[in-house]
């Protein structure tokens, strides 16, 4: 299931950069863009899951409709965040929560790359894990792997995608790894440019065959950044 969760997408891509690890903006920020940054809980996980389908772009959707009737992607991403054994249980996860009303606005999930090499992703048709097969393989063994990066639409360019980045590369560094790496649609140039700002090189692209149900043109492409240790 973890491995089924490495294509996730980023979907901030516009916050200005903040320094140093700090859990809320600052007081110059408008009353209703506010936020606090905490470690996801359990109760999380419904609210995680529709944030992964969101930053797939289709990803999960093509992965997990229709595989049980009335069974949709978000049910089953539920169930994964809500796995204390899966990388992307919610005990990976980093979320910023809008102090307006107490919601999840953004969110992001990190873990060791070579986590993936363990995963089974038999409960997939073989038609669908052939299909993604390049993204699942073409990774930067050895790096932190930032599996998701989402933020509500409404709170974009307020600062809680450079937060969120910046706790997944403090987690890096806490693990002792001194690489940050995810991958981005190629198509999705807003995410690329954000990425591309912030010294994420390219690495390689996997190159996944147009679908109608998955209609992304150019691939997946990983990218990386060093981490310093400071």
């Amino acid at each position: 299931m973890a491995k089924l969760a490495a294509g996730l997408r980023h979907r901030d891509w516009d916050g200005p950069a903040l320094a140093g690890s700090s859990s809320s903006v600052a007081d110059s920020r408008p009353a209703d863009h506010a936020f606090t940054c905490r470690p996801a809980v359990f109760g999380d996980s419904r609210q995680i899951a529709r944030f992964t389908c969101t930053a797939g772009e289709g990803l999960y959707e093509f992965l997990f409709d229709n595989l049980i009737p009335f069974v949709g992607a978000a049910d089953f991403l539920t169930l994964a965040v809500a796995t204390p054994r899966y990388p992307v249980s919610f005990s990976n996860w980093f979320v910023a929560i809008g102090d307006a009303d107490g919601s999840i606005i953004g969110a992001a999930n990190v873990f060791p790359a070579d986590l993936l090499k363990h995963d089974d992703h038999a409960v997939l048709p073989l038609e669908r894990r052939t299909h993604i097969r390049p993204l699942l393989e073409l990774q930067d063994w050895g790096s932190m792997f930032l599996n998701a990066l989402a933020v509500s639409e409404r709170h974009r360019r307020c600062g809680v995608g450079a937060r969120l980045l910046a706790w997944a590369e403090d987690k890096a560094r806490q693990a002792g790894l001194d690489r940050l790496s995810l991958h981005a649609w190629a198509d999705n140039k807003t995410a690329v440019d954000f990425y591309t700002k912030r010294d994420f090189v390219p690495l390689g692209v996997a190159e996944i065959p147009h679908h109608p149900r998955l209609p992304h043109v150019g691939g997946s492409i990983l990218m990386r950044r060093n981490v310093s240790f400071r």
